[in-house]
């Protein structure tokens, strides 16, 4: 086959193959996140800041699920689990189970960024800024 008739048919089979989209943004989040630092605002209108509470907790996203539990000091202070949906710069949580009376709803919407292994997500309302959260992928120990 000369060179012209294999270039030719090279780029009709190029055209022809299945493209592989990119991994929904769902996915992209999947696993084990560990909060870094926070803050939310209160009933009262201010900012409270995670570490003033001595907050700590663990979030676990799968398949369209997600489970958190909180701590204060050693012990436990809040935890839910639900679903959620994803997609570039949403995520909505929507919990089934949660240890807090749900606001909104029961509806979460944060807007977030992920940059590499560092996951920031916020949310507003009314325009305001009510609450800020920053997590950190976990690997597994060796």
């Amino acid at each position: 086959m000369s060179l012209p008739r294999f270039a030719l048919c090279l780029s009709l089979l190029l055209a022809t193959a299945p493209v592989h989209a990119e991994a929904p943004a769902a996915a992209t989040l999947d696993g084990a996140w560990q909060l870094q630092s926070g803050e939310f605002v209160d009933e009262q209108g201010r900012t409270v800041d995670y570490a003033s509470l001595g907050l700590q907790g663990i979030k676990v996203l799968g398949d369209g699920h997600f489970a958190f539990t909180t701590s204060q000091g050693g012990r436990f202070w809040a935890g839910g689990s639900g679903g959620f949906v994803a997609d570039a710069g949403s995520y909505t949580e929507t919990p089934r189970m949660a240890s807090y009376p749900l606001a909104e709803g029961g509806r979460y919407r944060f807007s977030y960024t992920l940059e590499g292994d560092t996951w920031t997500l916020e949310r507003h309302e009314d325009g305001k800024r009510v609450e800020r959260e920053v997590w950190r992928r976990l690997t597994a120990s060796p």
